[in-house]
């Protein structure tokens, strides 16, 4: 199967194609961190030519999502402290921006239906269904940040969620169990009173609880000690038979959310 170039309506163009196909399975940890990305082998999985391809990792590579080696090959990058302390500093900052938003513009419907999602990830770690509840979990803050009505900070978000998505995904493979937070009920709560105050002192301590978690488990976030090359040494789906349309609404997976 090969793609061409998309049209308005039509399939994705094979850079968008590649993009979304990639992004998606490195923020849901299906490329560890640290494996190197083969270009021959991956075009030749995804039916795509080495142009369109390398396009997509340089987009990719400004998300910081795929970086350079010495060699000018890529690789997906490793978490260290340093830079998963970044990731929720800023992070920290975004969501209290969030909230406070929320609260100031969301219609009182849109307050409601964030409950919804609290009883979905409630249900789901009940029965340990870390997919679930993280589908549920990251509904919850995409529907926060929505709520805002700013596509500034929709925009600027972005980017550091992707990353919090891939740190979550890649700590709910490595534990039995995930731990559960009351903060997204808090939350909520302080949503409906519509108390700003509130609100952004609990959404700040839930995102220092996050990282507290996330250290704890630096040793999964710098990925396998030998080095891999994707896809040849990473197991994974035939995604050219069943493709991506994009990614799902999540933000949160196998810890506190």
């Amino acid at each position: 199967m090969s793609w061409s170039g998309g049209s308005p309506g039509g399939p994705p163009s094979a850079r968008t194609f590649a993009y979304l196909e990639l992004k998606g399975r490195m923020i849901h940890g299906e490329i560890p961190p640290g494996a190197r990305i083969s270009e021959r082998s991956l075009s030749q999985v995804l039916g795509v030519s080495r142009t369109p391809l390398r396009e997509a990792l340089l987009q990719l590579e400004s998300e910081n999502l795929v970086e350079r080696t010495d060699s000018g090959g890529w690789q997906v990058p490793r978490l260290s402290e340093r830079h998963v302390r970044d990731i929720f500093a800023v992070r920290g900052q975004l969501e209290v921006v969030a909230v406070r938003l929320s609260i100031e513009r969301a219609s009182d419907q849109e307050v409601v239906e964030l409950e919804s999602f609290l009883d979905a990830s409630e249900t789901a770690f009940a029965v340990n269904d870390v997919v679930s509840m993280t589908g549920a979990n990251g509904e919850f803050h995409t529907a926060v940040y929505r709520s805002a009505h700013s596509r500034w900070l929709e925009t600027t978000i972005e980017p550091v969620r992707n990353q919090t998505i891939r740190i979550r995904f890649l700590i709910a493979g490595g534990v039995a169990r995930p731990e559960y937070s009351e903060g997204h009920r808090q939350i909520f709560d302080a949503l409906w009173a519509r108390n700003a105050r509130t609100a952004e002192a609990i959404m700040s301590d839930h995102v220092e609880e996050n990282l507290h978690v996330a250290i704890r488990h630096l040793d999964v976030l710098a990925g396998p000690g030998r080095s891999l090359r994707y896809p040849d040494d990473v197991p994974t789906v035939d995604f050219v038979t069943a493709p991506r349309s994009g990614l799902p609404d999540m933000s949160a997976a196998g810890t506190t959310t």
